[in-house]
This record gives structure tokens, C-alpha cells and sequence, in this order.
């Protein structure tokens, strides 16, 4: 799975669950796909730049998705 697939599959995964706390979802992407922190935090910061993600209080929240997902 090459890296967009992954950050589609991602997203994708933090919509279904609506909102997450952060430390989940760093705790979630290297136990099942070998993710380290500093990809997620990459993930994260192009998520939230798009708009499709907002943290609060250390919970990232679903806002929208990308129109190529659609």
C-alpha cells in the first residue's frame, strides 16, 4: 500500500469512529500497519491543512471528506 492509500484508508478510519484521541491513534497506526509517530504526525498536519480534520483538546475530530473520496 503505497502512502496515499494509506492516509485514504486512514481518514477513512477516523471517520468511522467520528473522533479519537490522538495517543489511540498513534497507538492504532503502529500496531497494525508499523506507522511511526512521526508519519502519523505528517498524516495529521496534511489533514488538518486540507480541513478534513480538527484536534481539539488532544481529540482529532472528523470534519469533511477529501472530494476525490467522494
Amino acid at each position: 500500500m503505497d502512502k496515499r492509500a494509506r492516509m485514504k484508508f486512514l481518514l477513512n478510519e477516523i471517520e468511522e469512529k467520528k473522533e479519537m484521541p490522538i495517543s489511540e491513534f498513534f497507538s492504532y497506526i503502529a500496531i497494525n500497519y508499523g506507522i511511526r509517530r512521526p508519519t502519523g504526525e505528517e498524516y495529521l498536519e496534511a489533514w488538518l491543512d486540507g480541513g478534513f480534520i480538527r484536534i481539539e483538546n488532544a481529540i482529532i475530530k472528523f470534519v469533511k471528506r477529501p472530494e476525490y473520496l467522494e
